[in-house]
């Protein structure tokens, strides 16, 4: 168990410094990565404790116990590859977050996730600023997947920590292109429209991996040079913080 958690470790720090030293290099835009460094070490030591907790409910406890018992699929297609079955998850995981992020974007669900959006500086380590229900209710589509194909707990803690390297990516203030793979995976400048304040990019790009789902359910905004610079995020008054921390 200590050394998974040494090496988890040690890969996000030296995946968060590799995405720094590229920022550096390929900025999407002139920013200040210190401007609420200090808030945000803050806000991610608690969140990440909460989350924690809610991690090892999650794969440990009786929620992932009930949902193999309940939602596991047929023998035939549980006995399939592993590889073929994480691919699986993932895909089906991830549509399941596109449509959760969607209803978090709605007024009954919206306090659980309006922490995330008041991020102003844009970059790698800023992605991590989210309430605990926010990572609860994220964390759940994927957790859904792979109990649906009877993912083992060892893989699911290890496409957690994989997951949590894609938020570095999707918030990383990188200028970079993927070509024709736009239209399939989420890229920097895809997720930062999704924070922009601007109009147009209102409830737009809620994709986490795959931004197929944005482009089918005609909820894409492509990326441009105006989006790129525009608004972003709000100042959290001090008597909020506690709870859009917490998500109520």
């Amino acid at each position: 168990m200590v050394p998974s958690l040494l090496i988890s470790g040690s890969l996000v720090l030296a995946t968060g410094g590799l995405f720094h030293l590229l920022e550096n290099q390929r900025p999407l835009e002139d920013i200040d990565r210190t401007k609420h460094l200090k808030f945000d070490i803050i806000v991610v030591v608690i969140s990440a404790l909460m989350v924690a907790g809610l991690t090892v409910w999650l794969l440990d406890g009786f929620v992932r116990t009930w949902l193999l018992n309940n939602v596991q699929l047929f023998d035939s297609i549980v006995s399939q590859p592993l590889w073929l079955r994480i691919s699986l998850a993932l895909v089906i995981g991830d549509l399941g977050y596109y449509l959760a992020h969607r209803l978090m974007h709605t007024s009954p669900l919206w306090r659980t996730h309006v922490f995330h959006h008041s991020i102003q500086e844009i970059y790698w380590f800023s992605g991590l600023r989210s309430s605990a229900m926010n990572s609860l209710i994220i964390r759940l589509p994927y957790l859904v997947a792979m109990c649906m194909f009877a993912i083992p707990a060892s893989a699911v803690a290890s496409i957690a920590v994989a997951l949590g390297l894609v938020n570095f990516w999707v918030h990383s203030n990188l200028n970079i292109s993927m070509g024709p793979l736009n239209y399939l995976f989420i890229t920097p400048p895809f997720h930062r429209v999704h924070h922009s304040m601007a109009e147009i990019a209102i409830d737009r790009n809620f994709g986490n991996i795959l931004s197929c789902w944005d482009y089918l359910f005609r909820t894409a905004v492509d990326p441009s040079a105006e989006l790129n610079v525009s608004e972003k995020g709000f100042e959290v008054e001090s008597n909020q913080v506690i709870r859009q921390l917490v998500g109520l």
